[in-house]
C-alpha cells in the first residue's frame, strides 16, 4: 500500500479512538439548569439581605454661602483680569447644584453670581476645594 494512504488510515483510526475514548469517559448525566423563580429570589434576599446591598450615595462636602462668597470674592481679587484693585465690586453668591469634580479635587456648583446689588444675575460654575489650612478656595472656570 501507499505510505499516504497508510498515514491517513491510521490518522482516521486514531481520531476515531479518541473521540469514542472522550465519549465513553465523559459522565453522562443530564445537566438541568432552570430560572429561579421571583418568589425564591424574592425569599432569598429577605432571608440574606446581604445578597443586593443596597448602593451607598457619596458625600459631597461643599462650602457654606458665606465660605462659598469669601473664597469667590478672594479668587476675584486675584484674578489678573480684574484692573482696579482699590474699587472691588461688591459680589454676591448663590449656590445651586454641587457635585464632585471631575476636574479635579473638590466640588463644581452652579453658583447665580452679582457683581453688584443692581447687576444682572451670572449663572456659572465655580470650583470649590478645601486648603491644606482648611479653608475653602475657589476656581473660576
Amino acid at each position: 500500500m501507499n505510505q499516504n494512504a497508510l498515514l491517513a488510515i491510521a490518522g482516521s483510526v486514531g481520531l476515531v479512538a479518541g473521540a469514542g475514548g472522550t465519549w465513553l469517559a465523559t459522565p453522562t448525566s443530564p445537566v438541568e439548569a432552570r430560572a429561579i423563580t421571583k418568589t425564591e429570589l424574592t425569599a432569598a434576599i429577605s432571608a440574606d439581605p446581604s445578597l443586593c446591598p443596597v448602593p451607598q450615595v457619596p458625600v459631597v462636602e461643599v462650602p457654606t454661602e458665606d465660605e462659598a462668597i469669601a473664597a469667590f470674592r478672594k479668587a476675584q481679587a486675584a484674578s489678573p483680569l480684574v484692573w482696579d484693585r482699590n474699587n472691588m465690586p461688591e459680589i454676591s453668591l448663590s449656590l445651586g447644584q454641587c457635585d464632585k469634580s471631575s476636574n479635579g479635587p473638590g466640588v463644581s456648583c452652579l453658583a447665580t453670581i452679582k457683581l453688584s446689588p443692581q447687576a444682572q444675575p451670572l449663572d456659572r460654575v465655580v470650583g470649590f476645594a478645601k486648603s491644606a489650612s482648611g479653608e475653602w478656595v475657589a476656581t473660576l472656570n
